[in-house]
């Protein structure tokens, strides 16, 4: 007898409940006190511990490229070739992907494939030929190492948000005296002896202590109002005359040609954070996603030049329709990194996170925050479109709670902001996980939206889910769906269930492999970075049930399936919900784990809607 809310599973297969031993208390405390345990917030589990490799274990990078390191005393990495080649273990396999594929290994002597590409003296072997012929499609850093210096020294010139801010009444001076004081403070010092006594430039310097100081570097841009004639009115810092005496000093931003974007009867993979990297990117488009989407880059982070943020916005090139999506709470922050992204990036359109759930991100008014403060949220996508020559977009859900729809009202509001298309998320951020998508009220914003394009988001599943949601969207977005069967896009494609067997899914699994240490490396930090975002991804690739399991198609993202057995052991393993099975998958294609390993996925992935 099936159950409510519980995946109709063939007899054949149910199995009692596996006994699993407890796991120790992820806080001492839990454990120490005998006070009842709080109950758990849904989204996210906080307290887990990721794996981090000691730097003691590492080898310093300069003698990787067989450089001097400059720093011994103070470089904490290791300089011991033979001590780091005892504790960094044997080859995983014979063959590295990165020199297969470039014909040249960055990693070197610290390569867990290095076998393949180290000669006996342990020095690193090229092919010139190979890796001459794959230079266009190595994945290239987003932010150039001079502009990311320009940025860390404050020395790039916003124009088109400058201009947007000034206009629409906000106070700039603070900004623009703190860049005319930089470049005002690097003039050369005016000597008195080379002054003529006649020439006018001589009211403009003082002595101090026998030395000639320019008054102008002194005392920044207020020496220029203080010099004018007392009839002329009292100099006024603008954008235009900022620039017109620091041009020279600063990195300006470029512009680009103006573009397009047509989603209508596109499949959008949605912008995941954690799980919706570069390497399962790469696996939805194989499978036939249209259009991809980077995972959520903070706007303040962009705009500080933080490296690990701009790793976000790398883009394959295979993904031939790319978007990135930004998060911020002001259209100074939003305006400025939205400008850099344009000037810098290789993207197809910016999205604008306005749904994001995430506690951290919402206290600080940002993400699903922004949609209880409707004006702010107005001035934060004008001012994105104008600086901008890449369409914006903007990602929100129906509402904050249940008692607060804003979801039609700020449609009917943002399509005059000039944005390109607008997606809805079918929950509020109270429910997170916890109901069904409310396509109704998507229906009802793409109304309010038109003639925008209306991208609809929320529990599609099957090609059925799909075909149903077309009836109240232009476009599809998906998310869940994605990450427990990657497949799907080809099923929607060809309007079938597709049968995948353990062994396509443990080839699938190979592909991320593959992908995973071609982009985060081969050394071992690159091993166990590719192990943990493929645990991440498991998290919620285990709820897949296989078509041949199922009593009644479709497989519906809200219902729970009861324990059950695969068609073989791999097949088992993979419908696991215990971590540790999930662990026994990766050993099978990255080795053994480190004693201590331990693992808890960043998503509370387990909740089913109701």
């Amino acid at each position: 007898m099936i159950r409510v809310g519980e995946a109709p599973i063939k007899q054949e297969f149910l199995t009692e409940k596996p006994s699993i031993p407890e796991a120790p208390a992820s806080d001492p405390r839990d454990a120490q006190n005998n006070q009842p345990k709080k109950r758990k917030k849904g989204g996210q589990n906080k307290r887990r511990r990721a794996y981090q490799q000691p730097a003691s274990q590492m080898l310093c990078q300069n003698l990787i490229r067989d450089a001097e390191c400059l720093l011994k005393d103070k470089c904490k990495r290791s300089h011991d070739r033979q001590a780091f080649l005892s504790m960094k273990g044997p080859d995983l396999a014979d063959e590295c992907v990165n020199f297969k594929l470039y014909g040249l290994c960055n990693y070197g002597i610290a390569c867990r494939y290095g076998s393949g590409h180290l000669d006996k003296d342990l020095r690193n072997i090229i092919d010139g030929d190979l890796n001459e012929k794959m230079k266009i499609y190595e994945v290239k850093k987003t932010l150039q190492k001079e502009i990311q210096s320009n940025l860390r020294s404050k020395q790039v010139w916003f124009k088109r948000s400058y201009e947007f801010l000034e206009s629409n009444g906000n106070d700039l001076s603070t900004e623009l005296g703190t860049h005319l004081k930089r470049t005002l403070s690097k003039r050369p010092k005016i000597d008195v002896s080379t002054v003529d006594s006649e020439n006018n430039n001589k009211d403009n310097v003082i002595q101090t202590n026998g030395s000639a100081v320019d008054t102008e570097s002194k005392n920044g841009f207020k020496a220029e109002a203080n010099s004018q004639n007392k009839d002329e009115p009292n100099h006024k810092l603008t954008c235009q005359n900022v620039y017109e005496r620091i041009k020279e000093d600063y990195y300006c931003l470029q512009t680009r040609p103006k573009k397009t974007l047509d989603l209508r009867g596109k499949l959008f993979l949605s912008p995941l954070t954690t799980v919706g990297n570069l390497p399962f990117r790469r696996i939805c488009k194989e499978y036939g996603a249209d259009i991809t989407c980077g995972e959520m880059a903070l706007c303040g982070d962009l705009v500080q030049a933080h490296g690990s943020e701009w790793a976000l916005l790398k883009r394959h090139h295979t993904e031939d329709i790319f978007g990135v999506q930004i998060c911020g709470n002001n259209p100074t922050m939003t305006s400025k990194a939205c400008e850099l992204i344009n000037s810098e990036c290789d993207v197809d359109f910016i999205d604008l996170n306005v749904g994001c759930p995430i506690d951290m991100v919402f206290n600080r008014g940002a993400g699903s925050a922004l949609m209880d403060r409707a004006t702010k949220l107005e001035q934060i996508l004008t001012g994105m479109v104008h600086v901008s020559d890449i369409p914006i977009s903007v990602k929100m859900r129906i509402g904050t709670s249940e008692s607060k729809l804003t979801g039609i009202s700020l449609c009917e509001r943002l399509k005059k902001t000039g944005i390109s298309h607008i997606t809805i998320h079918g929950r509020t951020r109270q429910q997170r996980y916890t109901k069904k998508a409310d396509w109704e009220y998507i229906n009802k914003c793409k109304e309010a939206a038109d003639p925008i394009t209306l991208v609809g988001n929320g529990d599609i599943l099957s090609y059925e889910d799909y075909n149903e949601s077309q009836k109240f969207t232009d476009s599809v977005m998906i998310g869940r769906g994605a990450l427990i069967k990657p497949w799907l896009f080809s099923e929607i494609k060809q309007q079938k269930h597709m049968d995948i067997s353990s062994c396509e899914r443990m080839e699938m699994l190979k592909k991320f492999t593959r992908y995973g240490l071609e982009h985060w490396g081969t050394d071992t930090s690159g091993v166990e970075k590719t192990r943990r975002f493929m645990l991440e991804w498991m998290s919620f690739l285990y709820r897949y049930i296989p078509v041949g399991v199922l009593e009644v198609l479709p497989q519906k993202i809200n219902e729970r399936p009861p324990y059950y057995h695969g068609r073989d052991e791999t097949e088992t393993l993979m419908c696991s919900d215990n971590c540790q099975d999930w662990v026994k998958l990766t050993e099978i294609l990255l080795g053994k784990v480190p004693d201590d390993y331990n693992f808890l996925p960043k998503h509370a992935a387990n909740s089913y809607s109701k």
